[in-house]
């Protein structure tokens, strides 16, 4: 059961407070995403720009770490830390066509988050995942030892998904929630078969979880913990 975000429907999503609420409900893993700041560190975030989820404006590309760290963003260090040996880490990395932070000829994220996970020498697992195939392709390069996962769209189909994934080899494949249902019996089956592993997002409907986790899915992300944990354990019909 991965937190995406932490507990994001209950606590500000990327918080370390929703990372806390997250472990304390029993989240086995944490979801976050990560970009650059202006001067090079690596901070916890899912927009480029910061004014959706703080009280500023403007890109993190354009901010000091100085300058987003008065608006409460936690850094990378700070998650794998709050995180070490409490739960797992999957960490997003955020470089995509279109943002107005996108590097097309290198990986600053990526390898910032490598050095961080060596630095904390993070106990557990991790896996590094983007909608970036290029990204995740990077972070196999250097470090293939690392897990990645790609995640694919809405819209591609989850054979779809899984095809490209096993094209890079990365052992984890993340297709959306509506296209794992679509696919429906034996497509878990076809992911192992192939040595890799499935992991679905999103799912905050206790009943959507269980027919992940009844289909064979090996991780299920959602917003909204308390809702799903029980799911996972079995506690509730």
């Amino acid at each position: 059961m991965v937190a995406h975000r932490g507990a994001s429907i209950e606590h500000p999503e990327n918080t370390i407070g929703a990372f806390e609420a997250a472990i304390d409900l029993g989240a086995d893993a944490v979801e976050f995403d990560v970009r650059m700041t202006a001067d090079g560190h690596a901070v916890v975030m899912h927009d480029a720009d910061v004014s959706r989820t703080t009280d500023g404006t403007g890109l993190v590309s354009e901010m000091t770490l100085e300058e987003i760290r008065r608006l409460g963003v936690p850094t990378l260090m700070d998650a794998l830390e709050c995180l070490a040996g409490r739960a797992a880490a999957d960490i997003e990395i955020k470089n995509l066509p279109g943002e107005p932070d996108f590097t097309p000829d290198r990986e600053p994220t990526v390898d910032a988050t490598l050095d961080a996970l060596d630095a904390v020498g993070f106990p557990g697992q991790v896996i590094i995942s983007s909608f970036s195939p290029a990204s995740i392709a990077h972070s196999r390069a250097l470090r293939a030892d690392v897990p990645t996962g790609l995640l694919t769209e809405y819209e591609v189909a989850a054979e779809e998904s899984l095809a490209r994934a096993m094209v890079d080899g990365h052992p984890w494949v993340l297709p959306f929630v509506s296209r794992v249902l679509d696919a429906g019996e034996g497509f878990a089956d076809h992911v192992h078969d192939d040595g890799a592993l499935l992991g679905v997002w999103i799912a905050d409907d206790p009943d959507t979880a269980r027919r992940l986790f009844g289909l064979g899915a090996d991780a299920v992300a959602t917003n909204d913990p308390r809702a799903i944990v029980p799911v996972r354990d079995g506690t509730v019909l």
